[in-house]
C-alpha cells in the first residue's frame, strides 16, 4: 500500500486541536508541537510498544485503531483523534501495557524529550495536558 501524502504543518495543527490532550491548547502552542512530530505507520498486528519496555514517545492516532493490552487481554481501544503512551512518556517508566495495531494505523509521534522541552517553557500547555489527563483518569474510574 502506498504511503499517504505527508501532512503540512497547518494540517497537523488542525489535527492536534482535535486530540483530547491538546484540545485546550492555543494554535501557537500547537504549531510548536506540530513542528516536533513525525508521521509513522503501523500494519495490522504490529506491536508498537511492549509491556515492561521503555516508551520514548506519545502517539497521536490520525487514522486507525490500536489495542491497549495487559497480559494478552484488551483493556481498551484507541482510535482516531486519541493519544496513547502519554503517561509512560511523561514519567519515563516502562510501559504498563502492550500496544498493537488493529488495522493500518497512521499516527503522529512526539518524542518524550521534545514534549518535556515544550512543557518546560509553556505553562498553558502544561495546564491543557493536565486537564486532559484528569479527564482520562475520571473516564477510567
Amino acid at each position: 500500500m502506498p504511503e499517504p501524502k505527508r501532512l503540512a504543518t497547518i494540517e497537523k495543527v488542525i489535527f492536534l486541536k482535535s486530540v483530547d490532550i491538546f484540545s485546550h491548547a492555543t494554535v501557537e502552542e500547537l504549531g510548536r508541537v506540530a513542528a516536533l512530530t513525525e508521521e509513522v505507520h503501523f500494519e495490522p498486528g504490529e506491536t508498537i510498544c511492549r509491556q515492561g519496555e521503555p516508551i520514548d514517545a506519545i502517539y497521536l492516532v490520525l487514522k486507525g485503531r490500536v489495542a491497549i493490552q495487559s497480559n494478552g487481554q484488551i483493556v481498551r481501544e484507541v482510535t482516531d483523534k486519541q493519544a496513547f503512551g502519554t503517561v509512560a512518556a511523561l514519567d519515563r517508566n516502562p510501559a504498563v501495557h502492550t500496544v498493537k495495531a488493529i488495522d493500518r494505523v497512521h499516527a503522529l509521534k512526539l518524542g518524550a524529550q521534545d514534549f518535556d522541552d515544550i512543557l518546560s517553557v509553556d505553562f498553558e500547555l502544561v495546564r491543557a495536558v493536565l486537564h486532559a489527563l484528569c479527564r482520562l483518569i475520571r473516564n477510567q474510574q
